[in-house]
């Protein structure tokens, strides 16, 4: 308590002094203080040369240990992406995950990220994505790779994508934009900002946007909302700088969930939909909805102390809702046998191997068969469909107050960094038992009805009475932490280190129903964690613009899905692990050509997947299977490497690339991960006019793939035992989903205060699969399609 206090109430102090530096300084010049904001200005729109971070100040990227990319805001505009990850693929490997309609579900160097995490805060817990984020108050995005123990202790191993809000401004700038789009991305939006006193820089601003899409490219798929953003800034005093700022967001969409995969797969095959199923097919509608709310507000203090120390106090409250009813999941019947093979491990369809019994021939040898069950033909198949409905209701508190020290002498600079975060998040979970809808005829698609769903009202317990669980959670947890940079040789030596110690609990509040639940035993059992994350660093510089750097990041331990409170604690697993990572960053001719050439490896221990076969067993309706299904938690090996770069030739073209090649494989059985290609690659080129006749006009093109990928999940082994010899071979992913390349044009012409931008997804009209969990849940990807918006600045 007492550190809690002393935080709150240090930038509270008169300063000082102001940021003139005192008259006799070592070098002969000001200390630059540490800043937690960006004040660059980049070479070009395209590039950035400060992050935020890797240690929550804006620090060169060259002086990290630590890959680190930053997309800006102009190119999120450029590219016209819908998601964060259609303008991340071009400035750094990260790939598509499991989810791409409804989540800004990820995946870097191999691990899935999928809570929402903004202004770098996790709000919703690690069970909070449901859309995807809208991008009209973003300011820009950094996304940092691998482990972090400042930003993110107890993470994803993989990385981070922090997107960063817009602030106020010290100027007047107002700018309204309409947008229209074949099918994902009908919009208007507005971002005013008014300089109400130049004295101290009182600014106001206000992002708002409305978005609505009605028709979109699969069967009664729709995505509907809106979002408000207003925020204020004021410079109280020389050295104190506050800013508040507050998102109010509603959104409705189709709760999309794939379709079936065609029976005849197997493991060796390529992933392609139910044969007879139109590509645009969705066994849903408008009842099946997910609907997301969000009201966010915050608070951030900067401030001067002294001669060279800055601090920030952040503080945060936002109220998330997410009801999720349904869903345009399916799973096909009569469709003959499959299972996997005990000596192989590979699913091989149109064959029911059993492994509990043999056959015993004449001789009396037991011979292990399998049963011989083919492919029906696809107009004999039905389609069962059964949904559940999950209602999730989130309030939170958060705070981080942080100081940054620096002391620069002749013979070195040292910069530290210290503070505490603490977040608060209360969760009332309610599970609905799935319910059903009429079967649905492959050869009599026209004929699908879609009856109102029945939901009974959970009981307060687990699963007591087949009637889903409500239950309410609280998480409480607090980070310390403290880093240091040390600078020798007028920067060619930099030395890092941190380390941050984090508690948390988790326990269940209500207590109701527990008296009556038999694993509950009349107790809510919590959850405690107390773990240390560290981090250490080298930055080597032969010359000012060529950093070689290596760093040691460990994850330290992570809470479990704030979802689980109240289980027995002993069934939850601690995932933790580190990442090791080398490699070079180079800045050449004034900073208009940077590259980013690391590599990595990362170990991961009870990591935490979804069971595929989870989802296939739901569709079918047989929940009771589903329900008895053990969690996974796996080992996991994740290593290779990466390059980026980045190229202004002139003002005219600007040129983004990077690739990658990464193996993540379970341990032992070298088993791949779900939706995690080997490689990927991806260039985006934007040519600008500036003179002569075509002035104003811009063309781009954005390039983008990635390999083969496992289609679901596989742990664990098939043993047999044949005549005493027992044989053990690890399951495999039953299908895999095929590699592709995806191009992207798009065009613009900028003239006075209009600015107008065509894109056209998609342009070869690529006939791919997205993404799947399993085989009842597989997305297509969408044929070309065309976005076109109007900018007018005022």
């Amino acid at each position: 308590m007492a550190l809690l206090c002393a935080g709150l109430a240090a930038p509270l102090l008169p300063a000082a002094r102001s940021q003139t530096a005192p008259a006799a300084q070592p070098r002969d010049e000001a200390v630059v203080l540490p800043q937690f904001t960006i004040t660059e200005n980049p070479a070009n729109p395209y590039q950035s040369q400060q992050a935020l971070s890797a240690s929550r100040v804006a620090t060169a990227i060259q002086d990290i240990p630590q890959t680190i990319s930053v997309i800006p805001r102009a190119l999120i505009e450029d590219t016209m992406g819908d998601r964060m990850l259609d303008v991340a693929k071009y400035v750094t490997p990260i790939t598509e995950s499991t989810l791409p309609a409804g989540a800004d579900r990820y995946t870097i160097r191999g691990f899935q990220v999928s809570h929402e995490f903004i202004d770098g805060t996790e709000i919703s817990g690690q069970d909070g994505y449901s859309m995807s984020l809208a991008p009209y108050n973003i300011e820009r995005i950094e996304i940092i790779k691998g482990p972090n123990a400042i930003l993110v202790p107890g993470g994803s191993p993989g990385g981070q994508i922090n997107p960063i809000t817009k602030s106020p401004l010290a100027k007047d700038a107002s700018s309204v934009t309409l947008e229209l789009a074949e099918y994902m991305g009908n919009a208007v939006s507005f971002d005013v900002n008014r300089l109400i006193n130049p004295k101290n820089n009182m600014a106001v601003r206000l992002v708002a946007a409305y978005w609505r899409n009605d028709s979109m490219y699969l069967k009664n798929q729709y995505r509907n909302g809106y979002m408000i953003a207003p925020s204020f800034a004021v410079q109280l005093s020389p050295d104190h700088k506050l800013t508040i700022k507050a998102e109010f967001l509603q959104n409705r969409e189709t709760n999309l969930g794939g379709v079936p995969l065609d029976p005849a797969v197997g493991s060796n095959d390529y992933a392609r939909i139910a044969r007879g199923l139109p590509r645009n097919w969705s066994f849903g509608n408008d009842e099946d909805s997910r609907h997301r709310s969000t009201e966010r507000v915050s608070a951030e203090l900067l401030s001067n102390l002294g001669d060279h120390v800055t601090s920030r106090l952040y503080v945060m409250a936002d109220h998330v809702l997410r009801v999720d009813v349904g869903g345009t999941g399916a799973g096909v019947a009569n469709y003959g046998g499959g299972s996997r093979n005990p000596l192989t491990g590979l699913y091989e369809p149109g064959v029911n191997w059993n492994t509990a019994a043999y056959n015993a021939d004449e001789t009396g040898t037991v011979v292990l068969t399998g049963t011989p069950v083919p492919i029906t033909d696809p107009s004999t198949w039905t389609y069962t469909r059964r949904n559940g409905k999950v209602y999730l209701n989130y309030d939170e508190a958060h705070i981080k107050n942080d100081y940054a020290a620096v002391f620069d002498t002749n013979l070195f600079k040292s910069t530290t960094i210290a503070g505490f975060a603490a977040n608060t998040s209360k969760v009332h979970f309610k599970s609905y038992v799935a319910q059903g809808r009429s079967p649905v005829a492959n050869n009599n698609l026209d004929a699908i009805t879609y009856e109102r769903y029945v939901f009974p009202e959970p009981t307060a317990g687990l699963t007591t009475d087949n009637r889903g669980g409500n239950r309410t959670g609280k998480q409480n947890d607090l980070q310390v932490f403290v880093s240091e940079t040390l600078s020798l040789f007028q920067d060619r030596l930099q030395l890092s280190g941190g380390v941050s110690r984090f508690f948390g609990e988790l326990t269940r509040v209500d207590r109701t129903g527990t008296a009556v639940d038999p694993q509950l035993k009349d107790t809510a059992p919590s959850y405690n964690l107390s773990t240390n994350a560290t981090s250490v660093g080298v930055v080597v510089k032969p010359i000012k613009e060529v950093s070689l750097f290596y760093s040691h990041n460990n994850t330290g331990a992570s809470m479990p899905s704030s979802l689980n409170a109240g289980n027995i604690a002993p069934s939850l697993k601690v995932s933790q692990g580190g990442q090791d990572e080398f490699g070079v960053k180079t800045s050449f001719l004034d900073g208009t050509l940077t590259t980013s050439l690391a590599y990595f490896e990362i170990a991961q221990d009870n990591y935490p997947v979804t069971n595929s076969d989870y989802y296939l067993l739901i569709a079918q309706g047989k929940t009771a299977e589903a329900a008895a299904l053990p969690p996974l938690y796996l080992d996991l090996t994740s290593k290779g490497w990466e390059f980026e770069a980045t190229y202004s030739w002139n003002k005219n073209l600007t040129i983004l690339g990077n690739v990658s090649s990464y193996k993540v494989r379970q341990p032992v059985t070298d088993v791949r991960l779900r939706g995690v290609p080997d490689h990927s690659a991806a260039v985006y080129v934007d040519y600008r006019f500036t003179d002569g006749a075509l002035k104003g006009f811009g063309a781009n093109i954005g390039v983008d793939y990635h390999s083969d990928s496992a289609g679901d999940n596989a742990s664990g082994y098939i043993s047999t035992t044949t005549n005493g010899v027992t044989t053990t071979v690890p399951n495999q992913p039953q299908f895999l989903i095929a590699g592709r390349t995806l191009a992207n044009l798009g065009f613009s012409y900028r003239r006075d205060n209009w600015t107008v931008r065509l894109s056209i997804t998609n342009v070869l009209d690529k006939d791919y699969i997205q993404a799947a969990t399993s085989r009842g849940t597989v997305f297509v990807g969408e044929p070309r399609a065309w976005k076109v918006s109007t900018t007018y600045t005022f």
